[in-house]
């Protein structure tokens, strides 16, 4: 009876100690784990764009102080976001309103922007010109050289050009170099003044 008891007991210690584990091992997982792994989920759903969820804030003041950070990140690269779109807006708003026409290039001579007057000179596609060369936008050789002075030049380059999509007309061409924040040469911008009508007046006088 004596080691039938004894056994007992030890049997009775090692389920006991087997739930102890148990349950530390869940209180961690609980703890750390599951808290990281919100985490991790929270961090892919920044990263896809969804700006407007937020972390829950756990109960460890290492963990908090974490999940307070991502928060933060979140709410600042959202405002950011939003800056930057407002601006961008404002820009097309400005651009779309211009009655000159604007082609901004990078310096491979692609088409960067091209507001609708200038699209509507060359008769093409502002969306579909974005990212093409400027051969293929305009097959206008006076417009590609002058483009590729503009990109060659530190100066103002001007000069009247003949755009035939519309028929004869005359434009004066300004152009001059797009600079970064750091100084480098990124492109060059083209402001394009129909002037046909003025030239005629001067003909007629």
């Amino acid at each position: 009876p004596y080691i039938s008891q004894h056994l007992s007991v030890m049997r009775d210690g090692g389920i006991l100690k087997t739930k102890l584990h148990a349950g530390l091992n869940m209180w961690i997982c609980q703890r750390c784990f599951r808290p990281l792994e919100a985490m991790k989920e929270g961090a892919e759903r920044f990263a896809a764009g969804e700006l407007a969820f937020r972390l829950p804030v756990p109960d460890s003041e290492e963990m908090s102080a974490l999940a307070g950070a991502l928060n933060r990140m979140a709410t600042e690269l959202d405002e950011r976001l939003r800056d930057i779109r407002r601006q961008r807006n404002q820009l097309e708003a400005v651009l779309s309103s211009m009655v000159e026409g604007v082609i901004a290039v990078d310096t491979d001579d692609r088409v960067i922007r091209m507001n609708r007057a200038a699209a509507r000179m060359l008769r093409c596609n502002p969306t579909e010109a974005r990212k093409r060369s400027i051969q293929e936008v305009s097959r206008n050789s006076e417009l590609q050289r002058f483009v590729a002075e503009t990109l060659e030049s530190d100066a103002l380059v001007e000069r009247d050009l003949g755009i035939y999509a519309e028929g004869d007309r005359i434009v004066r061409a300004h152009g001059t170099g797009l600079w970064d924040e750091r100084g480098a040469r990124m492109g060059a911008l083209i402001v394009l003044n129909d002037i046909t009508r003025l030239r005629r007046l001067e003909n007629i006088r």
